[in-house]
């Protein structure tokens, strides 16, 4: 599974408001904050100085980011882990292993290890 970003141009537009609206209104905008669960950007001068952003919206926001990255940790690992291989595969490789060394791998079986 491949999780890849919204496109821009399907993320909806930013609630932009100036940051004497907090002074003035700032029932609205909390208020606003809360119903719309959207980042409000407060400019100051024109240019962008805050975001707003209602609580339970931030976490949530903060929950989808920590999936997101537990999925894409789980999709790297996935892509390096090595092939498993049967029991009886391993078994003939080690006993492979052992003869190149004149051991006899059927002779150890038995044998428990501290």
């Amino acid at each position: 599974m491949l999780i890849t970003a919204i496109p821009a141009s399907a993320r909806p537009l930013p609630i932009i408001r100036p940051i004497t609206d907090l002074r003035q209104r700032l029932n609205e905008v909390c208020e606003q904050a809360k119903e719309t669960r959207e980042p409000i950007v407060l400019t100051k001068n024109g240019s962008p100085a805050f975001v707003l952003l209602d609580s339970d919206a931030y976490e949530d926001q903060q929950q989808a980011n920590r999936l997101y990255l537990a999925i894409r940790e789980a999709e790297i690992e996935e892509q390096y882990r090595p092939e498993s291989i049967a029991a009886k595969d391993a078994d003939d490789e080690i006993r492979k292993i052992f003869a190149t060394w004149g051991i006899d791998y059927n002779g150890l079986k038995g044998i428990a290890y501290a």
